[in-house]
């Protein structure tokens, strides 16, 4: 059990199921698309040529965020599964040692 070991005891790390990566990446990856989404548009208008309020100013800040979303999930997802992967075989070639 976990309370038995010592402090200098290294606890082996455990391989991530591939899915649980799946979900986990593509839960991660719409956060991030849905909470940074309002911020990159008011940034795309502040640059407008047009200026700010022509270019649409605070209205309609998430339009268009279910397409971006839907889009970086699946993305996300292969990057988290292919991330947690290779994690183990490079833990392999480099001794067993994470850094």
């Amino acid at each position: 059990s976990e309370r038995g070991r010592s402090m200098t005891e290294e606890k082996t790390p455990r391989d991530t199921p591939f899915t649980l990566a799946l979900i986990s990446g593509a839960c991660a990856g719409t956060t991030v698309d849905i909470a940074l989404y309002p911020l990159d548009t008011l940034k795309v208008r502040m640059q407008s040529e047009k200026g700010f309020l022509a270019a649409g100013g605070f209205r309609g800040v998430y339009n268009g965020v279910l397409a971006t979303a839907l889009g970086a999930a699946p993305g996300a997802a292969f990057f988290f599964s292919a991330y947690e992967g290779f994690k183990p075989i490079f833990r392999r070639m480099n001794g067993g040692v994470e850094h």
